[in-house]
């Protein structure tokens, strides 16, 4: 891979959306709102309060002394009052949940390389960094027989696209940056192409890149020297697979990580706990807080009552009262705004709502959006699995093997629902026996011996109508007997008990 193009798609990447809110969306995903909006927080409480927070990121705090209001020298942390949100961490992980609720159908136990892999975990990481990251490589890695692969971020690959369509990848540039290089500019570097890997590693500014040695010796792993870097001789097709996310976008949008901010924000002003710090210094006008040489600000008090001073024309009423109410109906209409993006409602976070139960079929309409959503991801991150694994075959064992991975139903029917279907489908001839058992999946792997004793029973019955239908029409007491001796015959020869003659 030619110098120049490493350097001109690592100079676009830099630019990209990904690379920038990658750190911010993994720590949404983390559940760390609290720290990724704390300087929003600030400048807020600063524009609403009087710049009550310090650069330190410290607010005063009062108590009583010798009839005064005194502020605290040391303060409070504002950081501490900070009402965290977890609405997109919640959502993520809702993706995953619904994704792995039911076991995938594998034949992994025919397959030596993977029959100790746990495809459900697998497919419920890779789902998670799917919606946080937007995209991902999953890298395949073989060594000493041995077949495994993992996830890497955006934050750590970027593509070089074709020239002349640049919807085709010519190659994707997995690098991490040396850590003796304060200035990050030296990029260690695995190339991956078709039926090629290369290991490099340059100096790199916004107009140059010159390639330096590579700082590992890889001729232990089986590379081989190539310039001032290795390359893997017995690399073959594709080693890596890049999963998107639908769009080929991270679900954190700008205006849904703005929705979360401002639900952080408002939850935080309109919180118990940031009122009981806050309230004391907003109550009192400006006109009667009294500031020594320490910086430290007093208010004069008689009984609770705030004492006057002379240029003060009017008394002003101190009112504790929050905007808590008017918050609560803005934060319905946020959440509802951050639901309609993501897809998501309530019912599928498992909310109760005050209703009656609802039925299986009532479940998947509410849930529709949300199952068709985590169906499309689950089937884009299923299909590099796939991808992946299938490469580790082929380069270990040298086959292309057949490899099943098969998504179940999200949300099923109960069985009551199940059974309604199935006596309405028998009854009109639209079903089969063997399609209506099949269909309940309640009897797991002995599916096949019960739907045999079924038709036995019901062969069974079938013969004893006839039977009686025979005798029935029998008029004369002496052929009745013989054919009761024909019958008995019969059916002790059925059930393997007829006597046999010497």
């Amino acid at each position: 891979m030619e110098k120049s193009r490493i350097l001109k798609a690592y100079n676009d990447y830099l630019l990209t959306d990904i690379y920038k809110n990658c750190d911010k969306y993994r720590k949404l995903s983390d559940g760390k709102s609290a720290d990724v909006f704390f300087a929003d927080v600030k400048a807020r409480v600063n524009l609403e309060y009087m710049g009550i927070v310090n650069k330190q990121g410290y607010m005063s705090t009062y108590s009583m002394s010798n009839g005064s209001l005194v502020s605290d020298s040391k303060g409070c942390s504002l950081k501490d009052l900070v009402a965290s949100n977890g609405i997109l961490q919640a959502t993520t992980r809702l993706y995953a949940e619904f994704a792995t609720s039911k076991p995938l159908i594998t034949n992994k136990q025919d397959l030596e390389l993977i029959k100790e892999f746990d495809f459900d975990d697998l497919l419920a990481k890779a789902m998670i960094i799917q919606s946080w990251s937007g995209k991902m490589l999953l890298k395949g890695v073989t060594q000493n027989d041995k077949f495994s692969f993992y996830t890497v971020t955006p934050k750590d690959y970027f593509p070089i696209r074709n020239e002349y369509n640049p919807k085709l990848i010519d190659s994707y540039v997995i690098y991490n940056l040396s850590k003796d290089d304060k200035e990050n500019k030296t990029l260690n570097c695995e190339i991956y192409e078709l039926d090629s890997i290369e290991y490099k590693a340059y100096q790199i500014t916004e107009n140059s890149i010159n390639e330096i040695p590579y700082p590992f010796d890889l001729t232990k792993n089986g590379m081989i020297q190539d310039g001032l870097g290795y390359r893997d001789t017995q690399a073959q097709g594709w080693a890596v697979v890049e999963i998107e996310n639908i769009f080929g976008k991270s679900d954190y949008n700008d205006d849904l990580v703005a929705n979360v901010r401002e639900l952080v924000i408002g939850d935080t002003l309109t919180s118990q706990a940031f009122q009981k710090v806050a309230n004391p210094l907003l109550q009192v006008p400006d006109s009667l807080i009294e500031v020594d040489t320490n910086g430290r600000s007093t208010v004069r008090l008689d009984n609770r009552v705030v004492v006057l001073s002379k240029d003060d024309k009017e008394v002003k009423q101190v009112q504790l009262e929050t905007k808590t109410q008017e918050w609560k109906m803005h934060k319905e209409d946020i959440k509802n705004d951050i639901y309609k993006q993501l897809g998501v409602n309530d019912l599928a976070f498992g909310i109760d709502l005050g209703g009656s139960i609802a039925s299986g079929e009532a479940k998947r309409r509410s849930l529709e959006r949300t199952i068709a959503t985590v169906e499309s991801k689950r089937s884009k991150c299923i299909t590099g699995i796939k991808n992946i694994v299938l490469w580790g075959y082929k380069k270990l064992k040298g086959i292309d093997i057949d490899l099943q991975i098969e998504a179940q139903d999200i949300l099923s029917l109960s069985l009551t629902e199940k059974m309604a279907i199935v006596v309405q489908g028998i009854q009109n001839n639209l079903m089969s026996l063997e399609t209506a058992i099949k269909f309940l999946g309640v009897l797991g792997k002995d599916t096949d011996e019960e739907i045999a004793k079924i038709k036995a029973n019901v062969m069974y019955q079938e013969k004893l109508i006839n039977i009686m239908n025979t005798l029935a029409s029998i008029t004369r007491e002496e052929a009745l007997q013989v054919k009761l001796e024909e019958l008995s015959s019969e059916i002790m020869k059925d059930l393997g008990l007829e006597v046999k003659e010497e």
